[in-house]
């Protein structure tokens, strides 16, 4: 073969691996551009979304504070709660003991306390549209 198809052959090739190396240079370094945009805006996303949070909370304590001042009205409250995403209502945790006192009829032949065990007592119901969550557990049982 002539040694000028060989060294062109050659010098080709380089050619070409050169420009695949600038080509594979300029990718990772759009790539690096590309992730670095992209933890920038993730990071501003973070930011306005904790920001937009504050607000929110900030609002709910200024709107609950001045409604119970009596400074604005509830429908003005409540038209506050409504723009800015929040809720009037409060959610407490109360503990409540209940004692029951029931009056049973036994017959003579059976035993008190096993008719007493057989009470579900957790099973109880309460009508109010107040409790979101209500459970309950018997300590103890006298007799």
């Amino acid at each position: 073969m002539d040694q000028t198809v060989i060294n062109a052959t050659t010098e080709f090739l380089n050619t070409q691996i050169s420009a695949l190396q600038e080509s594979i240079e300029k990718k990772d370094a759009l790539i690096l551009s590309i992730q670095e945009r992209s933890s920038e805006l993730s990071q501003n996303v973070y930011k306005a979304q904790g920001e937009t949070q504050m607000m929110r909370d900030n609002m709910q304590d200024w709107t609950m504070t001045a409604f119970q001042n009596e400074q604005i009205s509830e429908e003005i409250a409540e038209e506050i709660a409504e723009i800015c995403g929040f809720d009037l209502n409060k959610e407490v945790e109360v503990e409540v003991t209940v004692t029951y006192n029931l009056t049973l009829q036994v017959p003579h032949n059976e035993d008190v306390e096993s008719m007493v065990n057989d009470i579900d007592f957790e099973s109880v119901s309460y009508n109010s549209d107040n409790i979101t969550w209500l459970s309950a557990s018997v300590d103890r049982v006298d007799f």
